[in-house]
């Protein structure tokens, strides 16, 4: 019964081996193409609209738009090769009629799309590559051979290895605080200063259910509505279920005065608590949880260092 046990968990690790394997190489092929069609030459877009996506933390993507009207839609039901993302600079700049140049790489047009993918790719390989990794130092520890010379360099070996493993964590709690950085200072930005009430007139809607590798679900919002100047600011706001399906034609916001981009929804429903459970705001408790274990470990090493003991009230034995 034992060993039916092992084999049984053996060929467990093994499919789950083989299945973030097939991850690795099909986000490698991916990231490979991409690398490739980068060195093809640029092609030439006139830009008829352009259009601001805003996320339910609030930080923005700027979009320049290849056909007439599709401001007026969300921004993810037009075609891929039909907008770019944009740096705030340059969409600063973008008029109707200007050219940009970009590179028809699927959904990548502009270097500002060609990184995000990069980055998407190099990050999925990373988190692939975890536990294939792990499972590979796993089986050479026991190998005979492997397990004796181990065993005469254990104290060095278990420390690059636990380096390795805190290293990783690190680096990953690295870029969730930067995600929540971001998420933070934006949401401050929006609500600082004089703020501005307006009614935005909503022209299209989207969401998807159980969105994919990031979030559970999303719903959107396409907005239109004018700035202090009278320009037609286009805007698709990622919003709440609860202000979704609770608003059909026209919707309030506020912005601080002479920043309509800044939009943000007044109040708070309660009813969307377990919706926002799926999303960042999740990551980011288990990120501060997590920081708070690990300094936790690290003050019980270091008691242990000194007193012998991980705990308070004992004192380290001295050596006659």
């Amino acid at each position: 019964m034992e060993v039916m046990k092992r084999i049984s968990l053996y060929l467990i690790g093994i499919v789950v081996f083989i299945a973030f394997v097939n991850g690795v190489v099909g986000e490698s092929k991916e990231l490979y193409t991409l690398v490739q069609q980068q060195k093809d030459e640029q092609s030439k877009q006139i830009v008829q609209g352009k259009t601001v996506e805003r996320d339910l933390f609030g930080r923005m993507t700027y979009y320049g738009l290849f056909e007439d009207e599709m401001e007026t839609n969300v921004i993810y039901k037009n075609s891929a090769r039909t907008y770019a993302q944009v740096s705030r600079d340059e969409f600063e700049q973008l008029e109707v009629g200007k050219t940009i140049k970009g590179r028809m790489l699927g959904t990548a047009f502009s270097d500002k799309d060609v990184r995000s993918e990069l980055y998407e790719h190099l990050i999925l390989m990373g988190v692939f590559l975890i536990y294939p990794f792990f499972f590979v130092i796993y089986q050479l520890i026991h190998i005979p051979v492997v397990e004796r010379w181990t065993e005469r360099h254990d104290k060095w070996l278990s420390r690059l290895i636990s380096s390795i493993f805190i290293g990783g964590i690190c680096i990953g709690l690295l870029f969730s605080y930067i995600s929540m950085g971001k998420s933070f200072f934006s949401t401050i930005q929006a609500h600082g200063g004089k703020q501005q009430e307006i009614t935005a007139l909503i022209t299209d809607r989207d969401f998807d259910l159980n969105a994919g590798r990031y979030v559970s679900s999303q719903y959107f919002l396409a907005l239109v509505y004018e700035d202090q100047d009278g320009n037609m600011i286009h805007m698709t706001k990622e919003v709440p279920p609860s202000v979704y399906y609770n608003n059909d034609l026209f919707i309030t916001v506020s912005h601080p005065v002479g920043d309509p981009y800044r939009i943000h929804l007044n109040g708070f429903n309660a009813g969307d608590i377990f919706f926002y459970m799926g999303t960042e705001l999740f990551m980011y408790g288990l990120t501060i949880v997590m920081t708070a274990l690990l300094i936790f470990a690290a003050v019980l090493w270091r008691r242990k260092k000194k007193t012998g003991s991980y705990w308070l009230g004992h004192k380290k034995q001295s050596m006659l």
